[in-house]
């Protein structure tokens, strides 16, 4: 990975030099012109002539030469000279960000540059810690792409687990958003996929496994906090030398899912690749449609390449729909297969949820090898140590019974159903370890929906809904139910309450 790096960056300069080149052929070319011109014009006609032909010129010079330098400092990811106009506006970032030596965060290295932003290696001058930093401007963003950003910051903050990427510290200066958090020094796992699968160099059996593991236990942290990653593949998982495994880039997750109103289209921002066969059939975003990605990224890190393709769209979402991919390689144990094959199921009841995962020998005893090995690495510092050998101890002694029964907190109240024939009414709301009840108050009659029949609940947009405080819950054969509350803490509560007892 390091030698890429330092190839990428010869590159980059090669690039830089090759501009600064033809930038002093022009401007030599450009100046014997010149002096030609005004050589001649002297001569033939008057001194003033001249100067009034060759002060143009010159400024000709001047701007193509200011241009030149900014395209190159550009492609190179150094330091770009102010546009003309520039001076007087002022960096919103100025003193927290930049390349000056006397900023809080100096800027080391681009990693990399998007529509709205960048971000960039830095060191912190104070401590000289190694941190990644993303800087966007979100000036120009739409609504969408703003709730997007300011949602990366929340889960990050409220995440902290040693396979997770740290958040340190944000800044809002100006519509400029700074997010300063950990550096994973080892890329991303999408792009050492690709540099095996140019020769062919499967990862061992015990690789995979202790990808897969740190994986399932970033993934159950962020569920145990009521959240969803909904944008999990293998670009977004991040390496470290130390062997550790970081999941980043929150910018799709949700606490909540979006409306039920809306198609899948709006509702999920994730990769095509993905994206599991329900949700192809416009079914809510769900934790097991999260394993789904799980599984698709333990068959890409096992084949060394996605299990669905196609042409096309048409023939992606066919393929998915089908189940259409090739077989995993004899070369991985029967247990290692088994694991992704379920991952891999059609039916999501088939699929295991992680707490479920963690109950098979085989992944066990995988993550009582991860912790020995986390424990006698000498490279990784004791406090992160610590943090991942009682994250496996803790799944390890669960029982997913007790798991089961107690993310369950029984809740009762009234609020107001709404239905097609009737409008909105009154009903009595009762939760429980095993259902949820609704009883109309009016006429008295009751419906009840069992909790393993759950697949969703969540929030509907007071747009959609033409009420506040409105969300919904949806059960297996596709009916949703939507109750509205009187204010936003009884509206939160239950949502919460409803979130925790839908099935692993």
């Amino acid at each position: 990975m390091r030698v890429q790096s330092r190839w990428a960056e010869r590159s980059e300069w090669k690039k830089f030099d090759c501009t600064v080149m033809f930038q002093s052929f022009l401007f030599v070319f450009v100046f014997v012109f010149v002096f030609y011109v005004c050589v001649w014009c002297t001569c033939m006609y008057s001194p003033l002539l001249s100067i009034s032909l060759s002060l143009p010129l010159c400024s000709v010079i001047v701007r193509t030469m200011t241009d030149t330098k900014r395209m190159a400092n550009a492609n190179s990811g150094l330091p770009q000279p102010p546009a003309e106009g520039d001076a007087a506006k002022s960096d919103p970032l100025e003193g927290i960000l930049g390349t000056h030596p006397d900023c809080k965060y100096i800027k080391k290295k681009l990693l990399g540059q998007g529509s709205f932003g960048s971000a960039w290696r830095v060191e912190e001058r104070e401590t000289g810690t190694i941190y990644a930093a993303k800087v966007m401007d979100t000036n120009n963003m739409s609504s969408k792409d703003r709730g997007f950003v300011t949602n990366e910051v929340k889960c990050l903050s409220r995440c902290n687990n040693a396979n997770i990427i740290r958040h340190h510290v944000s800044y809002e200066r100006g519509g400029m958003l700074l997010i300063i958090m950990e550096y994973a020094d080892g890329g991303d796992l999408y792009k050492q996929i690709k540099a095996r699968q140019q020769s062919t160099r499967y990862f061992k059996e015990h690789e995979v496994l202790f990808i897969f593991l740190q994986l399932c236990l970033a993934l159950d942290h962020i569920h145990m906090n009521k959240m969803m990653h909904r944008d999990l593949k293998t670009a977004n998982v991040l390496l470290t030398t130390t062997g550790l495994v970081k999941l980043g880039d929150f910018g799709f997750s949700r606490q909540y899912e979006d409306s039920l109103s809306n198609p899948v289209g709006s509702t999920f921002c994730g990769t095509p690749y993905y994206l599991s066969p329900e949700l192809w059939r416009r079914a809510p975003y769900s934790k097991k449609s999260e394993m789904w990605a799980l599984g698709v990224v333990l068959y890409e890190v096992i084949v060394l390449k996605r299990p669905f393709g196609g042409r096309n769209m048409d023939e992606l979402i066919d393929n998915i729909l089908h189940a259409r991919r090739q077989p995993l390689p004899n070369i991985y144990s029967e247990d290692l297969r088994n694991v992704c094959d379920q991952l891999l199921s059609l039916d999501p009841k088939y699929r295991p949820s992680l707490r479920q995962l963690f109950q098979q020998p085989f992944i066990r005893k995988g993550l009582e090898t991860l912790r020995r090995s986390v424990l006698n690495h000498n490279r990784i510092p004791q406090n992160v140590q610590k943090d991942i050998a009682c994250n496996v101890d803790e799944v390890l002694n669960s029982d997913i019974q007790d798991y089961e029964s107690s993310r369950v907190v029984p809740r009762r109240g009234i609020v107001t159903r709404h239905t097609a024939d009737r409008g909105w009414q009154d009903c009595e709301l009762l939760l429980d370890e095993e259902a949820v009840v609704m009883r109309d108050v009016a006429t008295g009659s009751e419906e009840r929906v069992e909790l393993n029949a759950l697949t969703s609940v969540c929030p509907i947009d007071a747009a959609i809904a033409h009420e506040k405080f409105v969300f919904a819950m949806k059960n297996q054969t596709g009916k949703a139910f939507w109750f509205k509350e009187v204010n936003e803490t009884s509206y939160e509560e239950w949502l919460v309450a409803l979130q925790n007892a839908l099935p692993f």
